[in-house]
């Protein structure tokens, strides 16, 4: 091997780590977000029926099926997550929680219908997880 081949090598390694770097540092900008966008999804007014606060005298208004899903106590939007894989030469990136009922509200039930939070929080941040995504090298 000639001296030009091992300092190629050793670029190319570097240059490799620098990718990889440059990538997980995307996907976490990518997944957080959508974590954002979700965020925001549970804010504002629902127009449900009137429920009572579980272990409280205050009141609030639930969803509506269609709606995001109301916050009477938060537990939904302080548990959303964000999870990054690498899966063999892929760099995997999530969202969501690991509450039970998060599922059910998303898709709904036998008893409920849906309330999707997710989906709808992906769909407005796509053009931003673009933007990320697509973002050079540096």
């Amino acid at each position: 091997m000639s001296d030009n081949s091992v300092a190629y090598m050793e670029r190319f390694n570097e240059f490799k780590k620098k990718l990889k770097g440059s990538s997980l540092e995307k996907m976490q900008k990518a997944t957080q977000a959508v974590r954002t966008e979700t965020l925001k999804t549970f804010q504002g007014n629902r127009s449900g029926r009137v429920y009572r606060v579980p272990g409280t005298k205050k009141t609030y208004i639930a969803s509506s099926p269609g709606e995001a899903p109301a916050s009477a106590t938060g537990t939904l939007r302080q548990h959303i997550r964000t999870e990054i894989t690498v899966e063999g030469r892929a760099i995997v990136g999530g969202v969501g929680t690991d509450v039970k009922y998060g599922p059910w509200l998303e898709f709904g039930t036998v008893n409920i219908l849906p309330r999707p939070w997710l989906r709808p929080s992906f769909e407005r941040a796509e053009e931003e997880v673009k933007k990320i995504l697509g973002e050079s090298i540096t």
